[in-house]
């Protein structure tokens, strides 16, 4: 008995997959369950790409091949079926921030979802502006990240609304410069900040003494905070 074929792309990605193999220099003759992987990811792309279908699929994989080996599948379903992202937006996705997708994981992207829903944002605005213009903030875990800033803004008596709208006005905030910008915002007088040096010093020593040792949520999940941020 003759051995099985391996199945070949789908129709409709084989001349992409061509195309993939001889401009990213890839095996020619990927193993099944890599070629598999590469299919899936490919009907993910071409289900959200819309106007510029194929060509759109293959800039975003020639401009990042990692999207291949990515779980996108899972991604779709956290983004688009459960949290009603536009396939469109996960496409811009997809090109603007594809660490997220490849480096990332839903647990850790979820639960900074959760942050900001918390300060009042509602999923229209995390769609908008955090996946829309901030999507680098999803690889941020809660515990390590955002919730030591949340505390240093605190004990600065950035609280209650002013924390809200530093939060809304500025998401940015939670980058590893985060300190820098506080004290912008306490020369400007604004959220609440000032220029009080006894409630800085005493705020950033605090902070010294045990923020950078917080522990992440989940041992092993989440992925540093990348430097582009």
């Amino acid at each position: 008995m003759p051995p099985a074929r391996r199945r070949g792309p789908a129709p409709r990605h084989s001349a992409l997959v061509g195309d993939l193999v001889t401009a990213l220099a890839l095996p020619a003759d990927p193993a099944a369950d890599d070629l598999a992987r590469w299919t899936r990811n490919l009907d993910v792309l071409s289900d959200v790409a819309g106007a510029g279908g194929r060509e759109r699929v293959r800039k975003a994989v020639l401009a990042n091949p990692s999207l291949l080996a990515a779980d996108l599948e899972l991604w779709h379903t956290f983004f688009v079926a459960g949290f009603g992202l536009p396939p469109d937006s996960f496409a811009k996705l997809a090109a603007d921030c594809p660490a997220l997708l490849t480096h990332g994981d839903v647990w850790t992207a979820g639960c900074s979802m959760l942050f900001f829903k918390s300060m009042g944002w509602r999923n229209k605005d995390i769609a908008q502006r955090i996946i829309g213009y901030y999507p680098q903030l999803l690889l941020l875990d809660r515990c390590r990240d955002i919730d030591p800033v949340v505390r240093f803004l605190e004990r600065l008596d950035c609280r209650g609304d002013n924390l809200r709208l530093l939060v809304w006005e500025y998401p940015r905030i939670f980058d590893k410069d985060y300190r820098r910008h506080v004290r912008k915002f306490q020369y400007l007088g604004v959220y609440g900040l000032s220029l009080q040096a006894k409630a800085v010093v005493a705020a950033e020593a605090e902070a010294d003494g045990g923020d950078s040792a917080s522990p992440p949520a989940r041992g092993g999940t989440s992925p540093v905070a990348p430097e582009w941020i």
